[in-house]
């Protein structure tokens, strides 16, 4: 069985449509197989993600022979239930949800270069001149930590939906100043 393709016999949990056997999915190739891997593995074992969950946004993204976790992600925004996904960014990576994640026009010069690829986005910054960050990937903090220059960033739980609403307007407005 390759790395990418997406079974639960490792947790040893079955669907219900697969009548007692792990049900194995077939889905895209990651491009960043390792790091993308590793995460969806732990969206599955912390239960955000599913089979049929899974299923659903491969059909609904036409399934792809290739692609990204980020894209895969914010395709399942209507799919992935919110609770789920907030718990696991509080719970699991330490997130706090500071309220509804939104454009702000101060971002405006964050977005000059695109997002980021590991799609952790800037989107507020505080009185104290900290700054506010839109959570997709808890597990390349790192990269984020070294990309965004303040005295101190504080990770958001954002819903996917919110998530790809951001990066909507980040796209445009890279689009418009570059």
């Amino acid at each position: 069985m390759s790395f990418l393709e997406t079974s639960f016999k490792r947790s040893g949990r079955s669907s219900p449509k697969s009548n007692g056997s792990p049900l194995l999915l077939i889905m895209m190739h990651f491009i960043d197989s390792l790091a993308d891997g590793e995460l969806l593995a732990e969206l599955k074992d912390d239960s955000v993600l599913a089979p049929d969950i899974i299923a659903r946004i491969d059909e609904a993204m036409g399934r792809p022979e290739s692609g990204t976790l980020n894209d895969f992600l914010l395709a399942g925004a209507d799919v992935i239930p919110e609770r789920s996904w907030l718990s696991w960014l509080i719970r699991r990576h330490g997130c706090h949800r500071f309220g509804r994640v939104a454009w702000h026009d101060e971002a405006t010069g964050w977005a000059r270069g695109g997002a980021p690829p590991e799609h952790n986005l800037p989107y507020r910054r505080c009185a104290d001149g900290a700054v506010l960050v839109a959570v997709l990937r808890p597990d390349r903090l790192r990269l984020t930590v070294g990309r965004w220059q303040a005295p101190r960033l504080h990770w958001a739980a954002a819903t996917l939906r919110e998530m790809r609403t951001l990066r909507s307007a980040w796209e445009k407005h890279a689009l418009q100043s570059g």
